[in-house]
């Protein structure tokens, strides 16, 4: 911390009184230090889609990955220099990227398609699309925990699908997210 007050304040005299001001009641406050010496960034327009009631932490976490572009597909695999053969898992006929997976998959539009008609939300097929859609009209917590945990479990799939050798239907995802989004936010299976 004294490196990063350091850096802030410029000199010893100006740490010490920037130290001065942290300290309340002879009480040092650690969140207005932080406040201090983190870097700020404009919030994302899509915070507000990844986060809310019934979006799980870790279908937040896929869901800001998503959102980012920096889920490990096979094409980032590739342009990191691995050598593997870029054909998506899937539907096994395309090369695997980011939009390939969630929206030009045949596997991912049968699944899209079921939980929109689920949540009663118009079908988009790209990720601007879903942004753009969300953030132009509001959207209960049904409809972004359902988007987090459809990109969850359809990324979930496609590893399980590498890594352990076990598919699924497309129907039976449909079936495992709805189920996961009835007992996240309703506490049963609607």
């Amino acid at each position: 911390m004294k490196d990063l007050l350091l850096n802030v304040a410029g000199s010893s005299p100006l740490a010490m009184q920037l130290l001065e001001t942290l300290t309340h009641h002879a009480r040092f406050d650690t969140n207005a230090t932080y406040d201090l010496v983190r870097n700020r960034r404009e919030p994302v327009p899509w915070l507000s889609i990844v986060h809310g009631k019934g979006c799980h932490p870790k279908y937040s976490f896929t869901g800001v990955m998503v959102m980012n572009d920096s889920l490990p597909t096979v094409a980032k695999l590739i342009n990191r220099g691995l050598c593997l053969v870029n054909r998506c898992v899937l539907c096994e006929c395309s090369m695997e990227d980011l939009h390939h997976v969630f929206f030009n998959c045949s596997y991912s539009r049968q699944v899209w398609a079921a939980i929109a008609t689920w949540v009663h939300l118009p079908l988009h097929f790209s990720l601007d699309a879903i942004v753009q859609a969300f953030l132009s009209e509001f959207r209960t917590g049904k409809h972004k925990a359902s988007l987090m945990a459809s990109f969850h479990f359809i990324w979930k799939e496609r590893n399980s699908r590498i890594f352990k050798g076990t598919k699924s239907s497309s129907d039976s995802l449909c079936i495992v997210i709805k189920r996961a989004i009835s007992l996240r936010l309703y506490g049963s299976f609607a």
